[in-house]
């Protein structure tokens, strides 16, 4: 996936110093203005001297934002290494827009001139000596297994391994002290609410159809909730009544990430469904999987009471025996982990 945004001509005059003074050390490089600019290059705390040098890192490294760092070792040949901070708490978006740009930097400035591509989220991962020389070792083969996965990863296989963390953020956001049998879980407020963490997730703007449509959900009845990526907001993406359990899956899109609300025929149990196909684009997967908890949030707010999740790959996993099993579950199957994920084909 890419983001849109383009290096600066500014950029690239800076890039070109930066490569033709090997007196400097680090070009700093931010997103701004839909470009990607330059800022002050850091040079050599002594000449050639690159761990000495790497405390000089921390004066442009902050807790909560990404930025992309060039580097140059000067005992590796002076080759250059383009260096992705996405700090693990940094916002959603601004993980989502680095992770899909840095594949754009690299191209854009000339992928043959860097050695290795280097993706961190924590500061020791950048300034640390220990870090950089335990990768050192990993890459000549002296590490555990003789490689380092960094170097083994394509773009691809590193932006879905940012979207992997943030999926894992937006699964820990719900305190695992209120999900109950099941799935189900009390509803509340404030610090006692299952969606105490709602306010680390990503907020967006919800359209007044989509609000009516879940205050209106009566059993047998679906309702769909889509994000507009390119707007960033909320809207309806379907409805429907008399829905037999059988159904639903042909309800969901086998493209596109989805939240279904289903209340389940003849029973007071609003199931959530949220599916996100594996061939879903990679902002996609990044809003929709932090979007997850405003999205229960929303329905609270509009009355339902959701009592079962499910979050599902396919809309084949989500058939009527599976819910069925979520809504009246078997005596012998033991407690559910909150969100259920549907069994594999064969088990």
């Amino acid at each position: 996936m890419q983001s849109g945004i383009s290096v600066s001509p500014e950029l690239h005059n800076a890039f070109d110093r930066f490569t033709s003074d090997s007196s400097l050390f680090c070009l700093p490089v931010t997103i701004t203005n839909e470009s990607l600019a330059p800022l002050a290059p850091i040079p050599f705390s002594a000449p050639n001297a690159f761990y000495p040098s790497l405390s000089q890192l921390n004066s442009v490294l902050e807790p909560k934002t990404p930025i992309y760092l060039l580097l140059r070792r000067p005992e590796a040949g002076s080759s250059l290494i383009a260096l992705t901070y996405i700090p693990s708490n940094a916002g959603v978006r601004a993980k989502t827009l680095f992770a899909s740009t840095r594949a754009t930097l690299a191209r854009e400035l000339g992928t043959e001139k860097f050695a290795s591509t280097i993706f961190a989220t924590e500061e020791e991962e950048v300034v640390g000596e220990s870090a950089w020389k335990e990768r050192d070792a990993e890459k000549n083969g002296s590490g555990a297994g003789g490689f380092q996965r960094e170097d083994l990863m394509g773009e691809k296989e590193r932006e879905l391994e940012a979207v992997r963390r943030a999926e894992e953020e937006a699964r820990n956001g719900t305190p695992s002290r209120d999900i109950g049998i099941g799935g189900s879980f009390a509803r509340g407020s404030g610090g006692n609410s299952p969606f105490g963490g709602v306010n680390r997730a990503l907020q967006m703007p919800v359209d007044e159809d989509a609000k009516e449509a879940l205050r209106s959900l009566q059993q047998g009845g679906l309702v769909q909730l889509v994000i507009d990526i390119p707007k960033e907001t909320f809207r309806l993406g379907g409805a429907g009544s008399g829905i037999d359990p059988n159904s639903v899956q042909e309800q969901i899109s086998a493209s596109s990430p989805r939240y279904t609300f289903y209340h389940y025929p003849d029973s007071e149990a609003v199931v959530f469904i949220y599916t996100c196909p594996s061939g879903s684009s990679i902002k996609e997967r990044m809003l929709y999987a932090s979007s997850r908890l405003y999205a229960l949030q929303l329905a609270e707010d509009q009355g339902l009471k959701i009592s079962k999740k499910i979050e599902a790959s396919s809309a084949d996993e989500v058939s009527g025996e599976r819910l069925r099993e979520e809504v009246n579950p078997s005596q012998n199957n033991g407690p559910q982990r909150g969100f259920a994920r549907p069994k594999r084909p064969g088990r």
